[in-house]
């Protein structure tokens, strides 16, 4: 296609709400000169977008085919993992402590988690038993979005409108304004000083001397908006123990070699194990309104925070006086905080492996299994939840494949398609002429679509469950030869049927005939003597 110099561009105001500007291109296709287009000899670039077309269909329906290859043989993989699970899993108590008599078995353990006490030193932000810590930084800046849309106006010329429509909104990291298509009257202010970053326990543990593995502390998700309140005010949490400190005497694993756990000695989580022979395994807006509906857990800040910033509604910002309220202005900044606290309750199936670490069970098929479910959930449960969500990943997965193929079907045909649309110049009856024959390559295409994607699941089938594939096929054969043979059966029955109702028809006619012969014997024969010709 090729893209000719015809653009106009007008906005809607720049001051204040949000802005909307909008710019037309016309493209031109074919080797036909017209009003709005160029001649030009050899190929077109409609040719040359059609063969490109082409070429990008037949990637897409390559990817299908192995999206669709590669999605049985991972919900079979997965399935086969999650059967051995089920049968080797070992069932603790709630409470039993761990021990060494089930190291490198699959465990099922029910109990509260544990975590330390976690610190943000910029703020002053200390939060005990927690299992993570997430500082939020946003910034209130412009973002742009663009949408295009293209309107064919004949057969050579094409329309394209693209908008850019601009808008303010809190939004983490800082949006490089210089790269707006219209940045006048659309800046950002530089990056704040104070970045998001994630404080992670060092050590998370469940149940009565279990550890989980980073891999497991992952998948603990539920989180508590953490209320921020100034110094010395009361309700934060402060209990079991837990002293405010320094959070700067607080060392951990954070981002960006920032701390986030207790330098002091760790309460002891684990079991002691002093058997070597382990295998070593190496261990925006929407979500904003989302977690402000989470439980709030309120938490005095232990030293002022920095110049410039104040608390508001539990949260810190910085900038203009209204930056808390419903209008902020363009550079205005906050900062929240979440955190997943300890003492929920979890169930956790996964192997113990050495001194009570809690971390994926690799079983007999080669798979990995770990689940981790918040509340008192029996391992049948979570297995069995397991194969809803790997059934329904593969569903999904079907139906992504299916419109891979169908996508790549429809441009692999889009040459002919085009070429058919030049049946469009006869008169009267062109356009019902093209319309019907590219209805007709659509649905064949759609038909090759459906059975090629049935042909590589079947296939697929065939590889990777072949005594379930056979068991089908034999199923289904022994079915239509069923059917085949009582439909034989029945022609066979009604045919002697036939035969025998056509003979008594026949002996019937001949019977009457035979009446009628003897009718004709027995009757009186007429007195009539020929006349005497002498």
């Amino acid at each position: 296609m090729t893209a000719v110099g015809l653009r106009n561009r007008h906005g809607v105001g720049v001051r204040g709400g949000s802005h909307t500007f909008t710019e037309t291109a016309y493209e031109f296709t074919g080797g036909r000169r017209g009003r709005y287009g160029r001649g030009g000899g050899g190929a077109s670039s409609g040719e040359t977008s059609f063969c490109c077309g082409f070429l990008v269909g037949l990637v897409f329906f390559a990817a299908s085919t192995f999206l669709l290859w590669w999605n049985e043989g991972e919900a079979v993989a997965v399935y086969t993992s999650l059967k051995e699970a089920r049968d080797a899993v070992v069932a603790l108590p709630e409470g039993k402590r761990a021990s060494t008599a089930n190291k490198g078995s699959l465990v099922h353990v029910v109990g509260p988690t544990s975590g330390d006490t976690l610190a943000d030193a910029d703020f002053g932000v200390v939060y005990p038993n927690a299992v993570r810590l997430k500082r939020t930084s946003e910034t209130y800046q412009w973002v742009e979005k663009q949408h295009k849309r293209r309107i064919r106006e004949d057969e050579h010329r094409t329309r394209v409108e693209t908008s850019y429509t601009y808008d303010t909104r809190w939004k983490e990291g800082v949006v490089r304004s210089s790269q707006f298509a219209y940045p006048e009257g659309h800046r950002n202010p530089r990056p704040s000083p104070f970045d998001s970053r994630t404080y992670v326990a060092n050590e998370v543990g469940v149940g009565d001397g279990f550890v989980l593995s980073p891999t497991l502390v992952d998948e603990l998700d539920r989180m508590h908006n953490v209320r921020l309140l100034p110094m010395g005010a009361s309700g934060s949490t402060g209990g079991e123990g837990w002293e405010p400190r320094d959070p700067r005497q607080i060392a951990g694993r954070g981002g960006d070699g920032d701390v986030g756990c207790p330098a002091d000695k760790h309460r002891g989580k684990g079991i002691l194990d002093d058997d070597d022979d382990d295998d070593e395994e190496e261990d925006d807006e929407d979500q904003y309104a989302l977690e402000a509906r989470l439980p709030e857990m309120p938490v005095a800040v232990v030293k002022p925070l920095p110049d410039g910033w104040r608390i508001r509604g539990g949260v810190a910002y910085a900038g203009s006086e209204v930056a808390h309220a419903s209008s902020p202005l363009v550079g205005d900044r906050r900062v929240r905080f979440t955190a997943v606290p300890g003492k929920q309750t979890v169930s956790v199936l996964a192997k113990q492996g050495k001194n009570g670490s809690l971390r994926p069970w690799t079983s007999p098929s080669g798979r990995e299994v770990a689940i981790v479910s918040h509340g008192r959930v029996t391992p049948e449960e979570m297995i069995t939840s397991a194969e809803r969500a790997n059934a329904w990943k593969t569903w999904g997965l079907r139906l992504l494949g299916f419109i891979f193929m169908i996508v790549g079907s429809m441009l692999i045909v889009s040459p002919v398609q085009e070429v058919v649309s030049y049946l469009r110049w006869i008169p009267l009856v062109g356009g019902f002429a093209a319309g019907v024959v590219n209805l007709g390559i659509s649905a064949a295409a759609a038909t090759a679509t459906i059975v090629c994607a049935c042909g590589v699941i079947g296939t697929s089938w065939l590889a990777h469950r072949p005594a379930l594939a056979y068991t089908l096929f034999a199923v289904s054969a022994g079915t239509y030869a069923w059917a085949w043979m009582s439909q034989r059966g029945r022609e066979r029955t009604a045919a002697p049927a036939a035969d025998d109702s056509t003979a008594d028809d026949t002996s019937t006619d001949a019977g009457d005939a035979g009446d009628g012969d003897e009718a004709r014997d027995d009757a009186p024969t007429p007195d009539y003597n020929p006349p005497n010709l002498d």
